[in-house]
This record gives C-alpha cells, sequence and structure tokens, in this order.
C-alpha cells in the first residue's frame, strides 16, 4: 500500500488506525441511536461528525429516521440557542 499511498509505514499506518476508529465510533453512535440510546445529536457527537454527515452516513446505510415532532422542536431550540 505504501506504494500505492506514496506514504511512509507509520503514516500509512497513522492513517488506517484513524479510519478504523472513525467507523468504528460510526458504527456504535449508529447502533446507540437504532436502540434508542442516543438522540439523532448526541449519536452525531458520538461520531464526531456533524448532525448532517451523520444523516447523510445514515441514508448511505439505509437506517430509518426515527424523529418526532417533540425531536425537531428540541433539536431546532437547541441549535437556537448555541446560535445566541
Amino acid at each position: 500500500m505504501q506504494e500505492l499511498t506514496g506514504d511512509d509505514q507509520s503514516t500509512l499506518l497513522r492513517k488506517l488506525v484513524d479510519k478504523g476508529l472513525s467507523e468504528a465510533k460510526m458504527d456504535i453512535a449508529i447502533d446507540r441511536y437504532v436502540k434508542e440510546k442516543a438522540s439523532l445529536e448526541q449519536s452525531s457527537v458520538i461520531a464526531g461528525v456533524s448532525l448532517w454527515k451523520f444523516l447523510d452516513e445514515m441514508r448511505s446505510r439505509n437506517v430509518a429516521l426515527k424523529y418526532s415532532m417533540a425531536d425537531a422542536e428540541s433539536e431546532i431550540s437547541r441549535a437556537i440557542k448555541r446560535t445566541r
């Protein structure tokens, strides 16, 4: 792989570990969301990505969105408070 990427061994290993950790965090976050142990916002924080990126990843994995009107109102309220 070093020949393909042009990276030295330690750089390549670091990138692979980082990618693996990112994927593991996303897997955990989606699992917690599906099992209703974390909200959509909490899950995006667990995954270490923006809410939009988390939604995109859920869509790519065909994970159904569990989102009520109360959830939407709560998320909007928190977002408004953060911008003030």
